[in-house]
């Protein structure tokens, strides 16, 4: 088996969460790159092997480290700041993990992964008047019509089909 059929191995087991088969994948892959002094570790190895350390031993520090250097190698890649963010949702540093988040969301505003990350966080919008309490019934007031006038743009406008002759 090569070094790429091997990550991707371990990738499915991270999605099938079986994190214990994801890091023997990526512990071997580790060794061969300790082993081989002229190549530097991927970027993504060191995302994903911090992942399943958090995730398969709840080994914090070193997969928030591994995480971290895989984002400082190639910071562009948006997937290495969602398991950044999860590494943090493990050790219940859920603020760490929103602003993460952010940040791979300045790489690419569109990443899916990130958008539904966020979402399944919960993440509220900034309060319309930030001076007042989010209670605030000004704020309150405002907020429903913004969220009503968002949902109308969101709606899909209906197509009327006319039967009969057009004229």
């Amino acid at each position: 088996m090569t070094l790429d059929d091997t990550f991707l191995l371990g990738c499915v087991y991270i999605k099938e969460a079986n994190y214990r088969e994801a890091l023997v994948c990526f512990r071997r892959l580790m060794a061969a790159y300790e082993e081989d002094k002229t190549a530097a570790v991927p970027a993504d190895l060191l995302s994903y092997f911090g992942l399943a350390l958090a995730l398969g031993e709840n080994r914090i520090q070193e997969a928030i480290a591994h995480c971290t250097r895989a984002i400082k190698k190639e910071f562009y890649h948006p997937g290495f700041y969602v398991n950044l963010a999860r590494v943090y949702l493990k050790a219940n540093r859920r603020s760490d993990a929103i602003k993460v988040l952010y940040k791979g969301l300045k790489i690419d505003s569109q990443d899916p992964v990130i958008l539904s990350e966020i979402r399944k966080l919960g993440v509220r919008r900034k309060q319309i008047v930030g001076f007042l309490e989010r209670g605030h019934p000004i704020n309150k007031v405002i907020g429903v019509v913004t969220a009503r006038l968002r949902a109308r743009e969101k709606k899909p406008k209906k197509t009327v089909i006319r039967r009969g002759p057009i004229k």
